[in-house]
């Protein structure tokens, strides 16, 4: 055989493990590990109008980063006055749904917000009380209790309750259930010990209906109100279509090839031994 013939072969069979494997989905849709602050936008204002915050509204630090299994994650974002950032692709509601996962630590104890609130929104509107509300993993209205809450304002009872300067991390499940089109339901897992790495058990919460729910989720929002002033450090934020690679985020862990990608590199390998052999 020639190695024209060789590398038609090659280039054939790689076209065609490409067509077995399903669509591609870009498992993660938005990732932050600190050290990117420029990616957020400052989005809060009050009832009156009135804007709080410049810039951002975050900053990178580097002193007393998170720790995940013995292993320093670096900078990390400190975030003040509600910093919003969009994800790379809307995700569309579907029984798969999407996975949020983030680090936290609550600086300033019993203030108004902490987690991470979800929008419809893929840009910022030029007055952000319009944003489509889609749902929040975490707390507002002084509890520091970690829990879901729906676009209609209601938060599921349980959840976890969070201590000034504690480390945690979050992961929420947020899918569609009976083909709605919607995200009308969420499960919330907890992590509060991240010396031995990052797992989660069952989940704090479970099935509960997000009222008026939204049909897409397009961008996050950190809670941190500015009027107390408040700070909440977040790190390893990730949102994903699969579990996994949250939970791989949220150990910093960088995404992995596509299996289609993977396939392609094994080919490519093997083209040049055949070449070499050829020789």
């Amino acid at each position: 055989m020639t190695t024209t013939s060789i590398r038609a072969v090659l280039f054939l069979a790689a076209a065609s493990l490409v067509a077995s494997q399903s669509p591609a989905l870009a498992d993660v849709l938005f990732s932050s590990d600190g050290s990117d602050s420029g990616i957020y936008v400052n989005s809060w204002v009050d009832y009156s109008g009135t804007v709080f915050g410049t810039g951002t509204g975050c900053t990178s630090e580097s002193s007393n980063p998170f720790m995940v299994n013995g292993v320093s994650q670096g900078s990390y974002i400190a975030a003040t006055s509600y910093p919003l950032a969009f994800l790379s692709t809307p995700a569309i509601a579907s029984a798969q749904g999407i996975w949020v996962g983030f680090l936290m630590r609550p600086i300033a104890p019993d203030t108004w917000a902490g987690g991470i609130s979800l929008f419809s929104d893929t840009f910022l509107p030029a007055d952000p009380r319009t944003m489509q509300f889609a749902g929040l993993a975490g707390w507002w209205g002084n509890s520091m209790n970690l829990t879901l809450a729906g676009p209609d304002g209601g938060m599921a009872s349980g959840g976890y309750s969070i201590a000034d300067g504690q480390d945690v991390a979050v992961l929420a499940h947020l899918y569609d259930t009976g083909n709605s089109g919607i995200f009308n339901t969420g499960d919330l897992y907890i992590d509060a010990n991240l010396t031995d790495g990052i797992s989660f058990g069952t989940p704090l919460i479970s099935d509960f209906t997000l009222g008026d729910a939204v049909s897409t989720i397009a961008s996050v929002r950190l809670g941190a109100d500015p009027v107390n002033p408040e700070i909440r450090d977040y790190d390893n934020i990730v949102v994903s279509t699969t579990e996994q690679e949250a939970i791989d985020g949220l150990n910093g862990v960088a995404p992995v090839p596509e299996p289609a990608t993977l396939a392609l590199a094994s080919l490519g390998g093997l083209s040049l031994l055949l070449f070499r052999r050829r020789k």
